[in-house]
């Protein structure tokens, strides 16, 4: 196994690369290449009613920290109120996702755990709007449920 030298970095808060991502803004603090593979790191702005589709990772595990907002978190059928400070880890292959309430944006710290969905992220911003997410999504083992629960 051939493992990369890695270095110490960090950015300002306003600092980054920002992408835009069905209607989120990402700006991303952690690459894959910066952390040697070890996680990836994004801080996600949404506006009010922002909405992802239900959805599994197969290949990561999923931390979010809510920074700003109010947000519904589902797990399957489950669903979980997040204010700021909340805390979320959803294991590889549970069934998630998350919505904005309120009339106020959302701003979130998200972060992946082993890296890699960086690269699905920005291969999305170079393809848009001729890519397909799903199709995408599959490629790096996401895989798109549908709706989040009513």
């Amino acid at each position: 196994m051939t493992y990369l030298v890695t270095r110490p970095h960090g950015f300002d808060c306003d600092e980054g690369q920002p992408l835009n991502f069905c209607g989120a803004l990402i700006c991303v603090k952690a690459t894959s290449e910066q952390t040697n593979g070890a996680f990836n790191l994004f801080e996600v702005s949404c506006r009010p009613g922002f909405t992802t589709p239900l959805h599994i990772h197969y290949c990561e595990e999923v931390v979010v920290i809510v920074l700003e907002g109010r947000l519904s978190f589902f797990w399957g059928d489950e669903k979980m109120e997040a204010i700021p400070g909340s805390y979320f880890f959803q294991p590889r292959g549970t069934p998630h996702g998350f919505q904005v309430e309120g009339a106020e944006p959302a701003r979130i710290l998200y972060m992946t755990i082993p890296a890699g969905f960086d690269q699905f992220l920005i291969e999305q911003e170079l393809a848009a709007p001729k890519s397909d997410p799903e199709i995408a999504a599959a490629r790096y083992k996401i895989e798109i449920l549908g709706t989040l629960p009513g």
